[in-house]
């Protein structure tokens, strides 16, 4: 069963190509990223710039990231993430960010675990969205519909 399938509600593809899937949920204000393979720096820089404009144009304040098929994020992108997309993310009015990987990916998540911790300090900071990894993907889209904004 795929994210999609999971989340019960309905989604509209609004990116495609052979390393992405992005679908945006109106309803729950969701922008869903479903990576399709490992990627270059680049190709994620160019789907998070493009997924930030989306949501600032369509006040999007939710956003689920699939890193199923992802198993490596090098330094370069951490400290790109960490020092640029979590600023962009911030101004845009993102409220909640919630990244899926697969619990049997456990070297990932030792690897993860830093990271996330960084990212999530910095939003702390910046005082507006909040940052989550989940292993079970409906766990994850239960807390990005959990208190939504009024």
């Amino acid at each position: 069963m795929s994210i999609v399938e999971s989340f019960g509600a309905a989604t509209s593809e609004v990116l495609k190509n052979d390393y992405v899937v992005v679908r945006y949920c109106e309803a729950d204000s969701l922008l869903i990223v479903d990576w399709q393979r490992q990627v270059e720096i680049e190709e994620r820089k160019k789907v998070f710039l493009w997924g930030n404009q989306f949501s600032t144009d369509n006040h999007i304040k939710n956003w689920f990231i699939n890193d199923e098929e992802i198993y490596i994020i090098t330094p370069e992108e951490r400290k790109w993430i960490s020092n640029t997309w979590i600023k962009l993310v911030a101004e845009a009015g993102v409220r909640k960010v919630a990244v899926y990987v697969p619990e049997y990916f456990y070297n990932t998540l030792l690897t993860l675990t830093d990271f996330t911790q960084e990212a999530q300090d910095v939003y702390k900071q910046l005082g507006v969205t909040e940052h989550e990894v989940f292993t079970d993907y409906n766990m994850a889209l239960t807390w990005l519909r959990s208190a939504q904004e009024v």
